[in-house]
């Protein structure tokens, strides 16, 4: 079989020793994360203990912030913006998904672009698009150009597939790859037309969340496929890639569910907060 697995867990540990050095250099205060937890989801309270977990291991001192089920916008935006007037937080994180009662647009938007972790309030995303050098990148987008720099891909008219609910996650992330040269298309649904896209694409990028949905059976050779799509069911987790209908004569590079995308999201988001801490305390160079 000539299908390679990318190893997140490798890659995250390049990430956080990175920001380990560093952090455990500094002189000062350390860097500071703040997360916020709306109800108890198991999956939320889970991905919330693996970030606190992480971030201990690299010197990152996290505070959590428990919010009943029930709280309302007003408080929760409250909250918020208490965070963005404390000097010790360097970083805040909203843990998705909110409940319905919630505006989680309106929520995350509440945090100040220069405590934007995850780096999808609209300001930062325009810093983004216009190569502002203040500018976080979104964990989930990290990944993707950690993973492309990795293997060494050059985007230069090759053909890209990027399948997501979220206009924010997919308009946004086609941007970025445009700059590099990539040709893009941009599904919310498999359907036929994205089958015959998917055929030909040297990059897939997948965020559906629907376990197994996507079954590639011809791709072009030395194809490179982030799945992003992960899916828990019935204690099992699910990437949206059925990695096992491509033809394994085919050469190629994915992100296997579990193992891939998800260690390394959290060592991005760690190194955000490692970079606004830097943002926060070390003075900017000047200009020429």
């Amino acid at each position: 079989m000539t299908q390679h697995l990318i190893n997140g867990h490798e890659l995250a540990e390049e990430v956080k020793d990175s920001i380990a050095d560093f952090v455990y250099s500094l002189q000062g205060p350390r860097p500071n994360l703040a997360i916020v937890l709306v109800g108890n989801r198991p999956d939320s309270e889970l991905y919330v203990q693996l970030k606190q977990q992480e971030a201990k291991k690299v010197g990152i001192d996290t505070h959590l912030y428990r919010c009943p089920e029930n709280i309302t916008e007003l408080e929760c935006k409250t909250l918020i913006n208490f965070l963005n007037d404390d000097p010790l937080i360097d970083g805040i994180l909203v843990q998705l998904p909110l409940p319905d009662h919630l505006n989680s647009d309106a929520i995350v938007n509440t945090i100040k672009p220069d405590k934007d972790i995850d780096g999808f309030t609209v300001i930062n995303l325009q810093k983004l698009l216009n190569d502002d050098p203040s500018a976080i990148i979104p964990p989930v987008f990290g990944v993707v150009l950690k993973i492309i720099i990795e293997k060494q891909v050059d985007l230069t008219n090759k053909h890209t597939v990027i399948l997501g609910n979220s206009p924010i996650f997919s308009d946004n992330l086609a941007r970025l790859l445009q700059k590099q040269g990539a040709t893009i298309n941009i599904f919310h649904r498999v359907n036929q037309a994205a089958n015959q896209a998917i055929e030909k694409a040297d990059l897939l990028i997948s965020a559906l969340g629907q376990p197994l949905i996507v079954k590639p059976k011809q791709l072009p050779e030395n194809y490179l496929i982030i799945d992003i799509g992960i899916t828990k069911k019935k204690h099992k987790v699910y990437g949206d890639v059925d990695l096992k209908a491509i033809n394994p004569a085919i050469n190629g590079w994915a992100t296997p569910v579990p193992g891939g995308v998800g260690p390394l999201t959290i060592a991005m988001a760690l190194y955000n907060t490692l970079l606004l801490y830097q943002q926060h305390h070390v003075q900017p160079r000047e200009t020429k």
